[in-house]
């Protein structure tokens, strides 16, 4: 059975607000409950030096999409050497912005991103989010393609389900398998829950108890040859508040191993 990470900061009440005792905790807590692997934000890896978890993927560069040449070039730079310094082989990039002002600069932007992390021989993968300029896994590819295989596309499961017009499994059976580098494990509710930024930020839920179509996906994924890296990334801080990060942790892992194939 494949190995699942963690996003430790699925584990925080805040994730953005949290302090490094906070953000050590839910490492520490992530350990406990038997991830080896992880996907951090770049911001919280000082807190969790020490922290027994192997960091694959650090995240999210965001200055490419709407940031001039020297602030996308400094930020790559910024994102190439945490990846030296983890031993990362991925660098996930976002959108977090409704639009985009200047397309060819943001193509330019992200090319220089791909360069940055070509020369620590990491990969660069864009993740798409409804709400904003990358809504979905066709505008997201049509940005990723033209740069090469060092480019591709992050595919989290909760986007995956809330872009418009839904799962894109026509589209996904035309993308090559290697350019799915790395693939996040959460579920969306049958009904949306609200604004649909609040909702990515506080309204997943643990992995098979929402309407993502686990078999399906993973088998239109074998079909094209997808081997990605995979993390549960579950933002929801009622779980944390009722259970702690630990239970929370557990429930995280339980659940993710039941909905791999032959879990």
């Amino acid at each position: 059975m494949p190995v699942v990470g963690i996003c430790p900061a699925g584990l925080l009440a805040d994730p953005t607000g949290a302090g490094e005792t906070e953000i050590r905790a839910a490492g520490e807590a992530a350990v406990a409950a038997g991830f080896t692997d992880a996907s951090v934000w770049t911001f919280q890896l000082p807190a969790l030096t020490g922290v027994d978890l192997k960091v694959k993927v650090v995240e999210s560069a965001l200055r490419w999409a709407n940031g001039t040449e020297e602030e996308s070039r400094a930020e790559a730079e910024h994102f190439a050497k945490a990846a030296t310094e983890q031993g990362a082989d991925i660098i996930a990039a976002v959108c977090m912005d409704p639009t985009i002002s200047d397309s060819e600069q943001a193509r330019r932007n992200l090319a220089g991103l791909v360069d940055a992390g070509t020369s620590v021989g990491a990969r660069v993968c864009l993740e798409f989010l409804p709400g904003t300029a990358v809504p979905d896994l066709a505008t997201a590819w049509s940005l990723m393609e033209p740069l090469g295989p060092a480019a591709g596309v992050l595919l989290d499961t909760w986007h995956w389900t809330r872009q418009p017009g839904g799962p894109a499994f026509d589209l996904l059976a035309t993308i090559p398998g290697d350019r799915i580098p790395y693939l996040q494990l959460n579920d969306a509710a049958p009904t949306p829950s609200g604004e649909v930024l609040e909702e990515t930020m506080t309204g997943r839920l643990l992995p098979g108890d929402g309407v993502v179509d686990y078999a399906r996906l993973f088998a239109a994924l074998s079909d094209i040859g997808a081997e990605p890296f995979m993390a549960v990334e579950i933002f929801n801080p009622g779980l944390i508040q009722q259970h702690g990060a630990l239970a929370a942790a557990r429930a995280m892992k339980k659940a993710a191993d039941a909905v791999l194939p032959g879990g």
